[in-house]
């Protein structure tokens, strides 16, 4: 499926062409991407002020989400049903649709403005709900654009392999281009359980694994591997202060010890001392043995503090 998703990738971007022109940028966009422009009263109004049919998409961003929606409905009439419910596609179509919308200096392109352009059109709003909850899933991401280029390199090994993984070593200047970006990626801060960042990174690692897997079928072992998900570095440092909190315990349990072992000693002389006192030994030399084992016993208490 991912092979067929990339082709499709590359076909969208190959119709939708930005050119930039000193501190703006002209935008081309094929016709054939229109299918989902809005068709809504909005969309009607429109007849009389452009050319062509009502509901025809206005200006650049307008038939770039017209295009992500193309790409979904694509796959979704070519029984990726599963596919779609598994967010993965989706996930891959946004990446797009957010380059594709940073492209165009002239237009906010975050994924909070393409949250907002596609929430307040009812005609999207009313018919593609579900991929505007799966745009509003990825918000927290700051920088699309970083995973978009993972992407694109992972379409370019997925492209270049052929259908028997027998041409593996083609790949591995892509692969290891990947692997490079990707461990980059996993020492971010934004790695945290449960992010949609993570969840992003566990997707792009499933179809790098699934490549690495076949060229490793095939005798190829030098995919180079991919770090495991694991807690960003706040959260070692967080169990690095545990770990350093336990020890410094230790050291504190190490010193306490001696110390209640000396107040038991005191509290056991005490007693003796008690005891002496009823079978009427000589209180005056009964004290001067106390003494002399409070002095040693306070000089343990000075060693240990």
């Amino acid at each position: 499926m991912l092979k067929n998703l990339c082709d499709a990738i590359k076909g969208i971007d190959d119709l939708i062409k930005v050119e930039v022109e000193g501190d703006g940028s002209i935008s081309f966009t094929d016709e054939m991407l229109n299918v989902y422009c809005p068709r809504n009263i909005r969309g009607q109004h429109r007849k009389n002020e452009i050319k062509g049919e009502k509901g025809q998409c206005f200006g650049y961003a307008e038939s770039t989400i017209s295009a992500f929606i193309t790409l979904l409905e694509t796959f979704k009439s070519d029984g990726y049903e599963e596919n779609l419910e598994e967010n993965k596609l989706a996930q891959y179509a946004i990446l797009l649709l957010s380059y594709k919308m940073n492209q165009n200096h002239n237009i906010s392109a975050g994924i909070n403005n393409i949250y907002n352009m596609f929430h307040t059109n009812d005609y999207w709003n009313t018919n593609y709900n579900n991929y505007i909850e799966q745009i509003k899933k990825l918000m927290d991401i700051k920088d699309v654009s970083k995973f978009y280029n993972l992407l694109k390199l992972l379409c370019d090994i997925y492209t270049e392999l052929d259908d028997e993984a027998t041409n593996c070593t083609n790949c591995l200047e892509e692969a290891k281009k990947f692997a490079e970006k990707y461990n980059e990626l996993i020492e971010d801060s934004n790695n945290t359980e449960g992010s949609s960042y993570r969840k992003m990174l566990s997707a792009l690692s499933t179809d790098y694994n699934c490549f690495k897997k076949k060229c490793n079928d095939n005798g190829c072992n030098d995919i180079p591997s991919l770090l495991s998900i694991h807690p960003t570095k706040k959260y070692v440092e967080f169990s690095v202060d545990i770990s350093e909190a336990t020890s410094s315990s230790s050291s504190i349990a190490g010193r306490l010890i001696p110390i209640l072992s000396i107040f038991v000693a005191i509290s056991l002389f005490l007693g003796i001392a008690y005891k002496y006192s009823l079978f009427g030994f000589d209180k005056r030399i009964h004290r001067q043995y106390l003494r002399e084992k409070l002095k040693k016993i306070k000089k343990k208490m000075n060693h240990y503090i």
